[in-house]
Order: structure tokens, then C-alpha cells, then sequence
């Protein structure tokens, strides 16, 4: 194989996402339905002579030892002893600390371009293992599509489902820590948790109806309520779209809609009413996490 290779990795949302309970270690036992949206990171990989060099066209993205790349490039190359170094370039589509996974989705890819640059053989379950140690959303990122998350968010399971579903994303100039979200949890605030059955039956039944009805995630109680920057933006985007939800620990919000044209027009809009400083696209949802350009 030539020592080059070009990827895209994926945005990820999360349809559902249910806090159930608390391991020994203090991690939270979480259940989610996530979801990858053609929303994407490019990264161009090129094998080295040695070292892991990374250059990102967005500037507040680390390019050394903190950024997941690195640590993903690093686990393969340590454990297989492998010669060379790695070379990436990554032009950032995806907002950085937005709840969308762009950095998972970026170690994703780096794992599967040193599985192909070095041909190491390994399947996307061998992967998985591996990206478990790098983050809980890794792992997820590497095939993407529909799938149930369960235990930290690494245990997962491929739901044979293809939702189609035409959204907004809206990521406001706000940076909010999940560890932060997850600390000021509190199961006793908890009156309703996500109807996970329903969402999946509507899923697999293909019901939009039952789908936009049963999008749900417990971590707003946390987020809205010690953001109201956040509250109100999905105030005004649900007004426009009829249904919205928070991505992961936040920022972003989701606004769903019935169909692709509905979703630039409300973009257009909001475009107008909401600062530059907002970033807003239109999106929708796929069945691949990394794919070869």
C-alpha cells in the first residue's frame, strides 16, 4: 500500500441518551442511541520517516500529545512496534467542544488510516477495543451509522436501521465540559427517563412520528439549567422546527425537521436572527463514521 491516505470522519449526535446509574470508579452507566450526520473532518495521513506531526487548520486544536490523533497513532505504533511516523494534516468541519464527537471522530480515523498505511489487518471490533482506551465515543465513531450505547458508551451494538432524518445543527459560541455536566448530575432530579424501547421500535419501524417523538437526553436537566444561553437558543429552535435536543453534554442543539429544504430554509433564517459567533448548519443522518476519500 502507498503511505498515503485520505479519510473523513464523521459528526455524531446522540438521539437518546439516558443516564441509569454510577460504577464504583465514579463513571456514569449511560444509555444512548448515537447517530453519525454528514457533517465531516477531512484528514490527510502520510507515513513518516518518525514522530507524529499534526497540522489543523483551526487554531485552538492542540497539535502535540494532547490531541487524540496523536494518542490514537501512538497506541497502534507502540503496540505494534511499528517503523516510520505519521504525517496528518485536518481540515475541521465539525465545531470544536461542541458535544459532536470531532475529536473522537478524528482518532477514529487515525486508527483505521495506520490499520490500512501499515496493514495490520485489524477488524473494526479489534479496533473498537483499542479506541475504548483512547474515549468512550471512539469507538462509536469508527463504523458510525445507528447504534445503542451502552455500560461507559464504549459497549455497542449496530441497530439495522437507517432513520433518514433531515436536521439543524446549531453550535453557539459556548464551550461546556462534559465532566463538569456529568458531576452536577443528579438521578434524584430525575422524574422521566428516555423512553429508549419506544425510540428504537419507531427506528425500526421506520416512524418518523414515533422517532421525533421520543428524542430525548437527561443531561439537559444539568446543562439548560446552568446554561441559560443554551435554554433559550432551543427555545427559539424549537419554535421553528417543531422538535429540538441537545447533543450530548451541550452545546449544540439539534432542531429536526420534515424535510431537506425545510432545514436550509430555517438555517437561512436563523442565519439572520443569531451572530456570526453561531455556528449553524444543515444536516442529516448517514450509516458511516470514517470513509475513504
Amino acid at each position: 500500500m502507498e503511505g498515503k491516505i485520505k479519510l473523513k470522519s464523521y459528526a455524531k449526535i446522540n438521539l437518546l441518551l439516558d443516564v441509569v446509574g454510577k460504577y464504583e470508579n465514579d463513571y456514569h452507566k449511560v444509555k444512548m442511541v448515537m447517530q453519525t450526520i454528514n457533517l465531516a473532518d477531512k484528514l490527510n495521513f502520510t507515513k513518516a520517516e518518525q514522530g507524529i506531526t499534526i497540522n489543523c487548520n483551526h487554531a485552538s486544536v492542540p497539535e502535540g500529545e494532547e490531541n487524540l490523533i496523536y494518542q490514537a497513532a501512538e497506541l497502534l505504533l507502540s503496540e505494534f512496534d511499528l517503523a516510520g511516523g505519521l504525517d496528518v494534516r485536518v481540515d475541521k468541519d465539525i465545531p470544536v467542544a461542541a458535544g459532536l464527537a470531532g475529536g473522537s471522530s478524528n482518532a477514529a480515523a487515525t486508527l483505521v488510516a495506520v490499520n490500512q498505511l501499515w496493514d495490520l489487518g485489524l477488524t473494526t471490533a479489534q479496533l473498537e477495543r483499542r479506541a475504548a482506551k483512547l474515549g468512550s465515543d471512539v469507538p462509536f465513531c469508527i463504523s458510525g451509522g445507528t447504534q445503542l450505547a451502552t455500560g461507559t458508551g464504549t459497549e455497542l451494538e449496530k441497530l439495522d436501521v437507517q432513520p433518514n432524518l433531515d436536521l439543524i445543527v446549531i453550535n453557539p459560541p459556548l464551550e461546556v465540559a462534559t465532566a463538569e455536566v456529568y458531576n452536577y448530575f443528579s438521578e434524584e432530579e430525575v422524574s422521566k427517563h428516555p423512553q429508549l424501547n419506544k425510540l428504537i421500535t419507531g427506528l425500526k419501524s421506520n416512524n418518523q412520528e414515533v422517532i421525533l417523538a421520543n428524542l430525548d437526553n437527561l443531561l439537559e436537566l444539568v446543562t439548560l439549567n446552568r446554561y441559560s444561553k443554551i435554554g433559550a437558543l432551543k427555545e427559539i429552535v424549537a419554535k421553528k422546527t417543531g422538535r429540538a435536543l441537545m447533543s450530548g453534554s451541550g452545546p449544540t442543539i439539534l432542531g429536526f425537521v420534515a424535510t431537506e429544504e425545510r432545514a436550509q430554509k430555517v438555517v437561512s433564517e436563523l442565519k439572520e436572527e443569531l451572530n456570526s459567533d453561531y455556528k449553524i448548519f444543515s444536516a442529516n443522518t448517514i450509516d458511516v463514521g470514517v470513509e475513504v476519500l
